[in-house]
């Protein structure tokens, strides 16, 4: 995958985690407190194994104990979070040469384990391991009342690539 195209579909990650984020402010969470609170809880899982992985990338310690946060942030501050860390995903990829994709990263998994990945691989993880997850809140938006955002790389393409 060339930079551009990875480029493209960081982009993507960050819209539609903005997209999942601004339904999942329009759940009733008095209504659906469990729901609610497990979408957050999903939605943070996504942005800690991103920072995570950063991190990794970056050779520098992460500071995780897990692959969540003991405390739930809200909507918001998550829409913030994944916007800034999306944000310097695509800085630090647009400053990389093509070869650096293949630059073999080690690092210690969260449970201790160690880990050995392309940089390539790496930045695909992050990219459809969000997609799973969203895919599940989702599913938990619509069985909450709510809309599920469209959150597909089609109408991504067609409708909001600037």
């Amino acid at each position: 995958m060339d930079k551009q195209t990875l480029i493209k579909l960081l982009t993507y990650k960050r819209w539609a985690d903005a997209a999942t984020l601004d339904a999942i402010t329009g759940i009733d969470s008095a209504l659906y407190p469990k729901e609610h609170h497990l979408m957050l809880r999903l939605m943070n899982h996504i942005y800690v194994v991103d920072r995570i992985f950063r991190a990794n990338i970056a050779g520098r310690a992460h500071g995780y104990q897990a692959l969540n946060t003991p405390e739930t942030p809200t909507a918001e501050e998550l829409m913030t979070a994944f916007r800034e860390s999306t944000d310097e995903y695509i800085a630090f990829i647009s400053a990389l040469s093509e070869e650096e994709f293949g630059k073999v990263i080690r690092f210690t998994f969260v449970d201790g384990g160690e880990g050995e990945m392309q940089l390539m691989d790496m930045v695909n993880h992050i990219l459809f391991h969000g997609t799973y997850h969203r895919g599940a809140v989702g599913w938990l938006i619509q069985s909450s009342g709510g809309i599920a955002p469209k959150d597909v790389l089609t109408v991504f393409l067609r409708d909001y690539q600037s």
